[in-house]
């Protein structure tokens, strides 16, 4: 009878060393996995392709992307790659030829029509009566060309030393959105301003569908 119980007393003892054993936190932990190089993502197109580089061509607002595997609660991750060239110039300065000049013309590939051009005029000397100022104004654009300065009431710019101050705050390639997406067919990109560039941009985008 002893025997039994000592048996006994062994095997709850054991249990109760398996159970403390097994609510312990063990020593033997796994480490994270080890990436050994980077998550690869297909851009090829497909009718249900997922990520993509799609053109925002010169002169356009938007781009329509056709692909199935879109929903209307879709996430998307957006980037934009663009060479831009030497001529795409942001902002400068042009000198009137001469105190009887009515306009001067600046050069950039940056400009586009429906921009709003800032303008300034700069002078090292002091404007008298002798030389009197006129307002500037932007009378024409050539898209992706020029744009040309004047007088706003037409007359000569009365000073010999005058110089033109510029910049085109939109012409800085950034911003896209996505401006629709029709479920199971496509969605639409665009600029974030909705104004086009005179210059090709590649979109590249991302899918996370969430349903």
């Amino acid at each position: 009878m002893k025997l039994k119980h000592l048996a006994l007393a062994v095997a709850a003892a054991f249990a109760t060393f398996v159970q403390a054993a097994h609510a312990r936190t063990p020593t033997e932990t796994l480490f994270r996995p080890l990436m050994r190089g980077p998550i690869m993502t297909k851009a090829t197109s497909a009718a249900n392709q997922w990520a993509g580089r799609t053109t925002l061509a010169s002169g356009s607002t938007s781009q329509v992307v056709s692909t199935s595997n879109v929903n209307s609660d879709t996430i998307f991750n957006l980037a934009i790659e663009c060479a831009v060239p030497a001529a795409y110039i942001m902002q400068g300065i042009v000198s009137f030829a001469n105190s009887a000049a009515l306009s001067v013309t600046a050069s950039t590939s940056a400009v586009y029509s429906g921009y709003a051009i800032t303008v300034s005029l700069k002078s090292d000397t002091d404007i008298t009566s002798a030389g009197l100022s006129h307002p500037l104004r932007v009378c024409s654009i050539v898209d992706g060309v020029s744009f040309a300065i004047a007088t706003a009431d037409g007359a000569s710019i009365g000073h010999a030393a005058a110089v033109a101050n510029w910049e085109i705050p939109r012409a800085k390639v950034g911003g896209v959105k996505v401006n629709s997406i029709s479920s199971g067919t496509h969605f639409i990109l665009g600029w974030m301003d909705n104004i086009a560039r005179p210059i090709d941009a590649t979109v590249m985008w991302e899918i996370r569908r969430s349903s």
